[in-house]
């Protein structure tokens, strides 16, 4: 089957590295970590999983940064290569292990990828799997799967950039007709922003900031407008079109990045800008309560942490690996909270208990997450230069959400 694959033998990683600072085209290519062609199909790893062949496999910024090595090594032992990439999906189920009971050939279905104990098989589960907080799992390297924490991380399942992958039975979610592919494709990324929002939920009349306007910004946009209206949401935007995004989604004041920009977040966050003898300012009086940095880089942090309340709290979804230069002064300071999010896990609510995924797919159907309008583009996987271009260059091409179709 034909797909995109990635695997990083010290001497292909140091020689893609070196000729990835020539040209970025060159991340790609038969003598690079990243390959495109014939694979072999998946194996089923065991009688409850399922074989879905794929529709859309979205293009995710985690992606982008294996692709072109930016990657944390951190995280390299929760893979095992060569693995196709890919984690973002929607497909239809083509093939079924003897003992998958729920699930039938030919339904719609997106697949959760997180691979924790019950698709690996592990008896008894971990106590954060016990918990709902699957995320947390202490067995992504263990039970019937090679190392992987995600389908498209590992090469035990395949993944979405591929024709074909397999998943669990338990971690499969029918897709209804109403919903078409292009919202099914963001039913993954947007459920990271429901786990991010859920487990750090601003009160009625919060002032909340959303760093970055990519897709997890705009998703993470999404989720605050529907799961906390009450609060006041701004968020900072690069590009013209996202800002364009954020307010049909929800926010009531988006902020250009350019420009004294922190002085217009501090009066939107009714702050008081402080300045140093030398360095950025730092606000005091005020601030925003909860701050969701959605991309990486320190400067992102470094506005998070100066602009939030004392006491406040900021959520970091965006790759974050290596800082250089940023000043935590501000952590210590205004004793702030800061605290990752990754993925998706169970959060109660309303009485009972429901997994981020599942909710994200509700508020998608439901419309009270309009976020069709997200996906910009779509490519047949022959067209993956101009895909990863469209992904890489938002300001040039205006896109969110790119993905691959088949």
């Amino acid at each position: 089957m034909k797909a995109i694959s990635f695997a990083a033998p010290i001497p292909t990683y140091l020689t893609t590295l070196a000729a990835g600072r020539l040209s970025r085209r060159l991340y790609i290519g038969p003598h690079a970590c990243t390959t495109v062609g014939d694979v072999s199909e998946p194996v089923l790893p065991g009688e409850r999983w399922v074989r879905i062949r794929t529709r859309l496999g979205g293009i995710c910024g985690s992606d982008l940064n294996v692709i072109t090595l930016k990657a944390s090594p951190t995280t390299s032992p929760f893979s095992s290569f060569p693995f196709v990439l890919g984690h973002e999906n929607v497909g239809d189920v083509v093939g079924v292990g003897s003992a998958v009971r729920d699930v039938r050939v030919g339904e719609r279905v997106v697949a959760n990828p997180l691979l924790c104990c019950e698709p690996r098989g592990v008896e008894p589960p971990c106590t954060e799997c016990v918990a709902g907080n699957h995320s947390r799992c202490a067995h992504f390297t263990d039970g019937a799967l090679p190392p992987g924490m995600l389908i498209g991380t590992t090469r035990g399942t395949g993944g979405s950039w591929g024709e074909q992958f397999v998943a669990h039975e338990s971690h499969l979610l029918r897709v209804p007709d109403a919903l078409s592919d292009e919202e099914a494709v963001l039913v993954e990324p947007f459920a990271c922003s429901v786990h991010a929002v859920r487990a750090n939920l601003p009160e009625a009349g919060a002032r909340v900031l959303v760093i970055g306007a990519g897709s997890i910004g705009l998703l993470t946009t999404a989720a605050i407008s529907a799961l906390a209206p009450e609060a006041t949401l701004t968020v900072l935007a690069r590009h013209e079109f996202q800002a364009e995004h954020a307010r049909r989604l929800g926010a009531a004041r988006v902020v250009a990045s350019r420009g004294d920009y922190v002085g217009a977040l501090a009066e939107a966050g009714q702050s008081r800008l402080l300045e140093p003898i030398i360095g950025r300012p730092i606000g005091i009086g005020g601030g925003f309560d909860y701050t969701y940095v959605c991309v990486g880089g320190t400067r992102a942090l470094d506005d998070a942490l100066r602009l939030a309340r004392p006491g406040g709290t900021v959520v970091l979804l965006g790759n974050v690996s290596t800082l250089n230069g940023l000043d935590w002064t501000p952590v210590w300071l205004k004793e702030l909270t800061v605290r990752g999010s990754l993925c998706y896990g169970v959060h109660a609510h309303g009485g009972a208990a429901q997994n981020a995924f599942a909710e994200a797919a509700s508020l998608i159907a439901s419309g009270r997450a309009p976020v069709r309008p997200l996906v910009t583009a779509t490519f047949p996987i022959g067209e993956y230069r101009r895909a990863l271009d469209a992904a890489l260059d938002r300001g040039t091409t205006r896109s969110v959400k790119v993905a691959f179709r088949f």
